[in-house]
């Protein structure tokens, strides 16, 4: 792309901030690089680096692929619309890394066209629901994040065994409970400043008293009882991942229990000073909701 190029390197540095872009990748952050090494490693004993890196390599250039769609879509970064053409950069390496490892016949590409175009339709219906009940989010937060199952499914027809896919699947069901809560939480104040629904704040309109703010419901109590949800959701995910016999994963996991904890640790002493100013500024002065 050689009139576009120094673009898209300079919109793949912004995304990173003060950071290294392979860095954002690195220290256990990226849990779609993650899952397909634990897999090969729970069938092998042992990995394959060539194979994994391309699958690096694919997973990546999707991460762009939708973040630069995201930051378009949702506002955050106007500027990114004239970009908007360079998905194909990203998109053709996507997929290409693929075509490498599987004939155009593999049972692999099956898997693929039904998770990458699952996840393009729950984008769209998830775009469209503007209050969310929680068996919407359940249902459509596994399917948002669909991308992330396509290099699990290349290990499992590249090593052939099918029949560990469906256990790998559904372990990544539970997991999308929790990462998209997880983000609903971290994006809420900026999902409200520009109007985009979510499940967090769709409870926090149902539950909020009259007369009462979105913010100072939230601070009172909604963001405690998202964080709930999230322990819930990662529990959930721990008890079905220690049945896929996946050492790796399972201390993954743990890291992100603790991770949470300490997270909401920092977060909640915080939340309780913001309430009572909340309160105080909507005269709500005895703080009882």
């Amino acid at each position: 792309a050689p009139h576009s190029a120094s673009e898209i390197i300079q919109w793949i540095d912004k995304q990173s901030g003060d950071d290294a872009p392979e860095d954002c990748f690195r220290g256990l952050k990226a849990h779609f690089l993650l899952m397909p090494w634990f897999l090969e490693m729970r069938m092998r004993g042992d990995v394959n680096c060539e194979f994994q890196r391309d699958l690096v390599y694919s997973s990546i250039n999707a991460y762009y692929f939708v973040r630069l769609l995201d930051n378009i879509s949702d506002g955050h970064s106007p500027g990114d619309l004239r970009l908007l053409p360079l998905v194909a950069l990203f998109h053709s390496n996507f997929q290409a890394a693929y075509s490498v490892w599987f004939e155009p016949r593999s049972l692999f590409w099956e898997y693929f066209n039904r998770l990458w175009i699952g996840m393009a339709d729950a984008t769209v219906l998830h775009s469209g629901i503007r209050a969310f009940s929680e068996s919407d989010f359940v249902a459509v937060s596994s399917q948002k994040i669909a991308a992330v199952k396509i290099p699990v499914a290349a290990v499992c027809v590249h090593y052939q065994r099918p029949d560990l896919l469906g256990s790998w699947l559904d372990f990544y069901d539970r997991f999308a409970c929790f990462h998209e809560m997880l983000d609903d939480f971290c994006d809420w104040h900026a999902d409200l400043a520009h109007g985009r629904s979510s499940f967090l704040l769709s409870e926090a309109a149902r539950r909020k008293d009259s007369g009462e703010s979105m913010e100072a419901y939230l601070l009172r109590g909604g963001l405690e009882a998202g964080y709930s949800k999230m322990e819930g959701w990662l529990g959930e995910t721990r008890s079905f991942a220690s049945r896929l016999d996946s050492e790796l994963l399972n201390r993954y996991l743990q890291y992100r229990s603790d991770q949470l904890a300490r997270f909401w640790g920092l977060t909640a002493p915080c939340l309780a000073l913001l309430s009572g100013l909340a309160n105080v500024l909507e005269g709500r002065s005895d703080g009882s909701g």
